[in-house]
């Protein structure tokens, strides 16, 4: 038969009438308590998901992965050459280049952050972490040069974007992005369909709305100034 003891709740110090509750019972234990077990959780998910991202994999989500590295890297420099060259027109009434300012940055911000997980999911794939080849897009049965791939801007665009200044800086860079961004949901629909990953599809999809939505935003402001 089992006995089941009473704790009474204990007192505090001699003189006081201050009760000590039990250590389970501690509110600062209980904080500690849930935060080990958040942190275990976090750390039996991060060895859960990375065994699991070593088993499903196929050539179309390690293909992806690097081309759309070296897409997205080209994205964001040319956001960046954007965001500099409009500085100086600012103030002058262009709600369309306000707008264009704002697409730029949450490409930075958004691609960045993409480039950055598709490094973690190479190294997860023991693949490498980059196409270490002049070709790209043979995962995709398409195999191209670099330089040709789906709307990767030429050296000689991208230094015409630099030099460009105003409304003429404003319709270059929706015209750039636009036809960036097409290349990149072709990639990307093809990845959504085709890879093992389940995160790599997911990121592949998450791709193709994002991009598609901004398409429609710029050709709008295109339409607009026209």
């Amino acid at each position: 038969m089992r006995t089941v003891v009473d704790y009474p709740p204990q007192s505090g110090p001699a003189g006081t009438d201050e009760k000590v509750l039990p250590w389970w019972m501690n509110p600062v234990n209980i904080v500690v308590m849930v935060v080990a077990a958040a942190v275990l959780a976090a750390a039996i998910g991060f060895v859960f998901g990375e065994s699991r991202g070593k088993g499903a994999k196929n050539e179309s989500d390690i293909g992806f992965l690097q081309d759309m590295r070296i897409h997205h890297e080209q994205a964001v420099n040319m956001g960046l050459i954007y965001l500099d060259v409009s500085a100086s027109g600012m103030g002058d009434g262009s709600d369309s280049r306000g707008i264009l300012r704002l697409i730029a940055r949450e490409i930075i911000v958004n691609q960045s952050n993409e480039s950055g997980r598709m490094v973690q999911i190479l190294r997860q794939f023991d693949a490498a972490e980059t196409n270490e080849t002049d070709e790209v897009m043979g995962w995709m049965g398409e195999p191209v040069p670099l330089a040709r791939m789906p709307g990767y801007a030429t050296d000689e665009e991208m230094r015409t974007l630099q030099q460009s200044r105003g409304a003429e800086a404003d319709r270059l860079f929706a015209k750039l992005m636009i036809a960036h961004h097409k290349g990149g949901v072709h990639m990307a629909e093809h990845a959504g369909m085709h890879g093992s990953s389940d995160e790599v599809r997911a990121m592949a999809d998450s791709m193709v709305k994002a991009q598609n939505s901004e398409i429609a935003e710029m050709k709008k402001l295109l339409a607009a100034a026209d």
